[in-house]
């Protein structure tokens, strides 16, 4: 680990990050290894790696969001970056002092008053005397605990410890800031104070920001990239409204990853209970092969599989016809494949568009563990407009092909070959669209009174939004739930519209019109999210997580843009500005509506 010389306008330069951490079966087992006297043996300890292979460049004043679920390795690469932690491969080359926020209460003495442990910490940066002092008066009107500033630390709640500890980390505009949680802790009005300061940093002073959080729409509002981690592996480095698809669609993806698993443990448990494993005398392993639609959501049109064929490198092949089946093919449960049928003169089974939120049809193979795959070939039919996409990957996510199956007008068959990187796991799908293919929704349009497309409407105005939506004729109850949801970018606040038992008409397809008049948004971005579901789906006394939730339709997340301008002070402040009847009487009066009507007539 080493500081950037010359390195320009780069801030923080990672190559080839991984960290491996040992976990022992016994406490005593540790101590052992501390002298190098514990077995390298996996009945005394065992290795998890928390992070893997990260690359990463970020520049001075770029503000990073860092994302991904509870144990990514996201706060083990801030500590890295921190020199907290020695990485157990690669580089990291850093330009410009580091202030860090890892931990509440790390380097404050919980039995020292607040001044003590700010006058503590100015005294470690090298500042004492006249300086210390006015710096001091600047961190304790910023943290706004003026009140508590000579009791002991132990005494304040996170919310306090988490404002002091900040604003002792700003006041000397670091070169690069690190804060990983702990503004959550405080109140709403403190984590605003503490976004504005963090970005004029970056922005006036050059500060670089790497934040972690899991406020993904805060973040949004603050930081210009994100970077999502997952099991160690950076997963995507990009834009932020893509980065929170990818993590949302995450968790869909998880929940398919753990059905898999229970899939090959059950093929595993049917071989051993017939005996053919023993009796054949040969190990054999699990791949996994995958046809699914690129966005994660139903096709446009239906897709006819013939044949599937996996080539090997000692010559030798395993078919699937498509409409039989083959013995050491196993359909998972979850894959939304049809019944057999004949397709333009073709036995074959098809990628049905409705029915499953799992969009896919997806077989393990039993094959033997000596043999490499070479290559594949499939077979089908398919005239949609969206492509979709095949895969073959090990059981734990090691991708080894990948290739599209595109449209045409008739049979089509293509070759596809391994893969020559061997490193890369099954791709993340950036998916918006949710639900079984029931109800699709076309378009969604913001329409002024006069009927024109629109996206910025002033508060106070009229705001009609048409939704057109195709109807499937195997939906069978046309009583829907309707939802129209609003969040705005830098908050976690949503504002929502919604019909438990919207009746669609007996018809194909559909408009739906909704009309806000009068439009109560504050100010600024709002993204729209759009939903069309069983119908009570908010009256269930549990509600799954939408992206696993088989009750949706079609749930559009985030894809709609929305500006609303604002005509006062008021409406650029605050979320929603709710119209309600507002009045003032003296005490004692009835109320206006509960007075008689004055008479105009003598």
């Amino acid at each position: 680990m080493s500081d950037v010389s010359g390195s320009g306008n780069t801030a923080v330069r990672l190559r080839g990050i991984s960290k491996h951490y040992r976990l022992y079966k016994q406490p005593v087992y540790r101590f052992l290894d501390l002298f190098g006297l514990c077995p390298s043996d996996p009945r005394y300890y065992t290795t998890h790696q928390s992070l893997e292979a990260v690359n990463a460049d970020i520049a001075r004043g770029e503000k990073v969001a860092i994302i991904g679920r509870n144990g990514a390795g996201k706060s083990t690469l801030l500590k890295i970056i921190a020199r907290l932690v020695q990485p157990t491969a690669g580089s990291v080359d850093v330009n410009g002092r580091i202030s860090n926020l890892l931990q509440i209460g790390t380097g404050f003495h919980p039995d020292f008053t607040g001044r003590q442990n700010v006058f503590a910490s100015l005294a470690h940066q090298g500042i004492i005397g006249d300086k210390a002092s006015r710096l001091f008066d600047e961190i304790v009107a910023f943290a706004d605990i003026e009140e508590y500033i000579d009791q002991p630390m132990k005494t304040y709640s996170t919310g306090m410890c988490s404002r002091l500890m900040f604003s002792s980390s700003i006041v000397m505009t670091p070169d690069i800031l690190i804060v990983d949680e702990i503004l959550g802790v405080g109140d709403a009005y403190f984590s605003h104070k503490s976004f504005n300061r963090m970005r004029d940093l970056c922005a006036n002073d050059g500060t670089t920001l790497l934040l972690v959080t899991h406020d993904l729409y805060s973040a949004l509002n603050l930081c210009d990239r994100f970077i999502w981690i997952d099991r160690g592996r950076v997963r995507f480095d990009g834009d932020g409204k893509s980065a929170i698809a990818l993590y949302e669609a995450s968790v869909k993806e998880q929940e398919e990853q753990r059905l898999r698993l229970k899939s090959i443990a059950e093929s595993k448990n049917l071989v051993s209970a017939d005996g053919a494993k023993a009796r054949s005398g040969v190990e054999t392993r699990t791949l996994q092969v995958l046809v699914r639609s690129r966005t994660g959501f139903a096709l446009p049109s239906p897709l006819a599989l013939e044949r599937i064929e996996l080539a090997f490198d000692d010559g030798s092949r395993s078919v699937l016809p498509v409409g039989t089946g083959a013995s050491e093919w196993s359909l998972l449960g979850e894959s939304s494949l049809g019944p057999a049928e004949v397709v333009d003169g073709r036995p074959s089974r098809t990628l049905r568009r409705t029915g499953s939120i799992y969009h896919k049809a997806e077989w393990t193979v039993t094959v033997p563990a000596d043999i490499e795959l070479r290559a594949a070939k499939v077979t089908w039919h398919y005239t949609g407009a969206e492509a979709a996409e095949f895969r073959v990957f090990t059981s734990n996510r090691k991708l080894l092909i990948a290739g599209d199956l595109d449209n045409g007008s008739s049979w089509q068959d293509s070759l596809f070959a391994r893969a020559l990187s061997t490193g890369d796991e099954l791709d993340p799908q950036k998916q918006i669209d949710y639900g079984t293919g029931f109800v699709r929704i076309r378009a969604v349009e913001f329409l002024d009174l006069a009927g024109h497309s629109i996206q910025h409407v002033k508060h106070g105005d009229v705001l009609n939004v048409r939704i057109r939506v195709a109807i499937t004729k195997e939906l069978i109850d046309r009583a829907v739930t309707f939802v129209l949801v609003f969040w705005r970018q830098g908050s976690s606040c949503l504002a929502v519209t919604h019909r438990s038992a919207l009746c669609l008409p007996n018809s194909d397809e559909a408009v739906i019109d909704v009309t806000l008049d009068p439009l109560r948004l504050g100010s600024g971005l709002w993204y729209v999210n759009v939903g069309v579901g069983e119908c009570g789906i908010y009256e269930r006394p549990t509600i799954d997580y939408f992206a696993v939730d088989p009750a949706w339709h079609h749930l559009l997340t985030g894809r709609f843009e929305l500006r609303v301008d604002s005509v006062s002070h008021v409406d650029s402040i605050h979320f929603v500005v709710h119209s309600a009847k507002i009045e003032c009487r003296p005490a004692g009066d009835p109320p206006l509506e509960a007075r008689p009507i004055a008479s105009n007539l003598e």
